[in-house]
């Protein structure tokens, strides 16, 4: 079947580039869409969510902009990964750090492996 030539397709902007400015960002929704298929949480409590957190964004001044959206996401993310599955904000920040703390001292090019 054809498309008409002014057909988007999805995840792609109208400008040609790409949707995602980094990786994770395209990780971080994929979590999302997983989440919400196994029925961890609602896709309405997700947009319900985030919506909120978008709102205190607003209101709390910072910026209409990309960063802010993913930084929402993630916020939501976090939140209803807290409340569904018990795995609390100070295990998710825990691991973290981890992450951090190993690809900080993980030389160039090598795997970055997290410690037990």
């Amino acid at each position: 079947m054809n498309q008409p030539e002014s057909f988007v397709t999805p995840f792609q902007r109208m400008d040609g580039e790409p949707v995602f400015d980094e990786a994770w960002q395209a990780q971080l929704l994929a979590m999302v869409d997983q989440m919400i298929g196994d029925g961890v949480f609602t896709n309405t409590l997700w947009s319900e969510t985030l919506g909120q957190n978008l709102k205190e964004a607003e209101a709390s001044g910072q910026a209409d902009d990309i960063d802010t959206y993913y930084a929402a996401v993630l916020r939501t993310f976090e939140t209803l990964l807290a409340e569904s599955t018990g795995i609390s904000t100070s295990i998710i920040n825990d691991r973290q750090k981890a992450w951090e703390l190993a690809y900080l001292s993980t030389p160039h090019g090598q795997p970055v492996l997290l410690k037990n």
